[in-house]
């Protein structure tokens, strides 16, 4: 009968042959016997149904407790290739295979503890020729009256192989035939098993091509995978039988190399490889005739590494993730050389990841307000406008300073919400204090650069007006000249289209960046906002009183609005003035206030509006 070698069957047809097994020995048993029968016997007429009904299985057998064969079924003996007589002359331990005699044992052990089904799987010698796999599964039973095991296996010698084939599949990789990641991590975790087990320091170096890319950019992707083939090869042939190599991304390879006796030990050997590595990479490679050049950068990391004394998962790959900030130290210092493992310990970053955390909770919890700057007329002295500036009150650290948290809500993609809702804001201000008899001409709003190239912004702009009824005309938008000179085409059309709408636009802090008269022409602008760095030293330094004089000058020229930062005394203003300067802002006037805080800075009258 012919077995389904695939799959093996399910717990109930286990089950079911189990126990007609057991049913045919006590059939037996029922009949007169003068004596026990130790010999395999052939079929009773009672197990040729037997037999026919479990035909899925491809061994069935009785063993006494020697584990002599006293029954074996016909199928079974066409199954492992011997003769009923041969099976006479030996025991079930001879028909497995030698490495797998203690599993037997155990097997058997259980099924005689337990009484009940126990199974493993095994190697069983067929023909006395070569070994298949067979799943045993065995339970205590006697047959004839003589006491032992009831035997069914199934063939699982090709599942097993289709196994092998699996995993050999997902651990290898298949561009240059060396092991993949899959394959790498159990073979860190053992060696960082046994560096804590025996004190034997083990090494790990990550290999990567320096801007391998530009390979696949000028000959094609075919010379980039033989490059990197030929980059196995010349690993390969660096390094020994006991080091594992193996793939882990498009252009980086791992080397783990062997335990050594010592930390020192460890570190010299790694070192030495890695310069050998380096030297051999830097070989000229040959695709269709033409040389190519390229180098690495190797990061090399230690374990057990004593500034990680404290790090104790057992399942952490710590080898892989410092050998790659290793990596990145090699990068950073300009490629084509390579870099221990060095521990940032600097608390800086701690502290930053937290604040990064406490920024959404920020934005959850509203800790942020907005605090306004008067504007005033350098002739008049009266409020023109008002500049509005984002306040962040953390519940542990008090206010924290833009300059702090406004990088953080960048990096992680929060500074357009938070443009968005300041805009807003500002807009509901100025319409409020409509409400309260202090008609401003405008508020001014700082746009960031990430909010300036979103494609939503000019939306949130036209929502931001349609939702406060405000003015397009009261709007003032302060950018940098950075941030115009990033992509100039589309901040030429944007700028445009946000002016036909009736808003204005300032450069923020003139003369710190690009400043060039070319680009005012260029671009739709209306203000210039002196940097504070000019306004500082203005009484005393005869180089930023000629700035502020031609800035001055150039706005005069262009018919732009000029405002100077930081005015903090009375003879800055005046200076400023007489140089010609339209507006100030800055502590002299007044800080940068709450909204109702300044309300009542009007209706004191220590503020008061412009009148032309």
């Amino acid at each position: 009968m012919e077995a389904n070698r695939i799959t093996a069957p399910r717990r109930g047809s286990l089950r079911t042959v189990v126990d007609r097994l057991l049913a045919l020995g006590r059939r037996v048993e029922q009949k007169p016997q003068s004596r026990p029968q130790a010999r395999p016997q052939a079929e009773p007429p009672a197990a040729l149904h037997f037999e026919h009904v479990v035909g899925a299985v491809d061994l069935l057998a009785h063993v006494d407790s020697d584990l002599r064969f006293i029954y074996v079924s016909d199928a079974s003996l066409r199954f492992i290739g011997y003769h009923r007589e041969y099976l006479e002359t030996i025991t079930l331990h001879e028909l497995v295979a030698q490495a797998d005699v203690a599993r037997l044992d155990a097997l058997l052990v259980r099924a005689s503890a337990s009484g009940n089904v126990e199974k493993a799987t095994l190697g069983l010698i067929k023909s006395l020729t070569y070994p298949i796999t067979v799943e045993l599964r065995v339970v205590r039973n006697s047959h004839n009256g003589i006491d032992g095991f009831a035997i069914a296996g199934f063939d699982v010698s090709a599942w097993r192989a289709s196994e092998e084939r699996l995993i050999q599949a997902l651990h290898l990789d298949r561009l240059t035939n060396l092991a993949n990641q899959s394959a790498l991590i159990p073979a860190l975790l053992e060696a960082q098993q046994q560096a804590d087990a025996h004190g034997t320091p083990a090494a790990l170096l990550l290999l990567d091509i320096d801007d391998y890319q530009r390979v696949n950019r000028a000959l094609g992707y075919d010379a980039g995978d033989d490059m990197l083939r030929d980059t196995a090869r010349r690993i390969l042939n660096m390094t020994g039988p006991n080091e594992t190599v193996a793939r882990v991304a498009s252009d980086e390879f791992a080397i783990l190399v062997k335990p050594a006796a010592n930390r020192t030990d460890a570190a010299a050997a790694a070192e030495a490889l890695a310069r050998r590595l380096l030297t051999a990479i830097q070989q000229p490679y040959v695709f269709s005739g033409q040389q190519v050049h390229l180098s690495a950068s190797i990061g090399i990391a230690l374990y057990p590494d004593v500034r990680h004394a404290n790090d104790t998962a057992a399942h952490d790959t710590h080898l892989l993730r410092w050998a790659d900030h290793a990596l990145l130290q090699a990068k950073s210092a300009g490629g084509n050389t390579l870099a221990f493992y060095v521990p940032d310990d600097n608390p800086a970053d701690a502290e930053r990841l937290k604040l990064e955390a406490d920024l959404y909770d920020g934005v959850r919890n509203g800790e942020f307000s907005l605090h306004f700057q008067p504007i005033t007329s350098s002739r008049t002295h009266g409020v023109v406008g008002v500049e509005a500036l984002i306040r962040w009150m953390h519940p542990v650290h008090g206010l924290v300073p833009p300059s702090m948290f406004i990088p953080l809500a960048e990096s992680v993609g929060l500074i357009n919400f938070l443009g968005n809702w300041v805009l807003k804001v500002a807009c509901m201000q100025l319409i409020q204090w409509d409400a309260r008899g202090i008609s401003l001409q405008y508020v001014a709003v700082n746009v960031s650069p990430q909010q300036f190239r979103d494609p939503r912004f000019k939306d949130a702009v036209r929502e931001a007006i349609e939702l406060t009824g405000i003015d397009p005309r009261r709007l003032v938008f302060e950018i940098t000249e950075s941030l115009l000179m990033h992509d100039p085409a589309h901040a030429k059309v944007l700028l445009e289209d946000l002016t036909a709408m009736g808003i204005r636009f300032a450069v923020d802090d003139f003369g710190t960046g690009y400043s060039s008269l070319a680009y005012l022409q260029r671009f739709p602008l209306a203000k210039l906002k002196i940097d504070r760095s000019f306004v500082e030293n203005l009484l005393t330094s005869r180089n930023d009183q000629a700035i502020v004089s031609a800035v001055v000058g150039l706005a005069q020229t262009l018919d732009l609005e000029l405002v100077a930062e930081g005015v903090e005394t009375e003879a800055q203003r005046s200076l400023l003035t007489e140089m010609g300067c339209d507006h100030i802002q800055g502590w002299l006037v007044c800080k940068a206030l709450p909204s109702d805080e300044l309300a009542q800075r009007f209706e004191a009258r220590s503020l008061h509006l412009h009148s032309a």
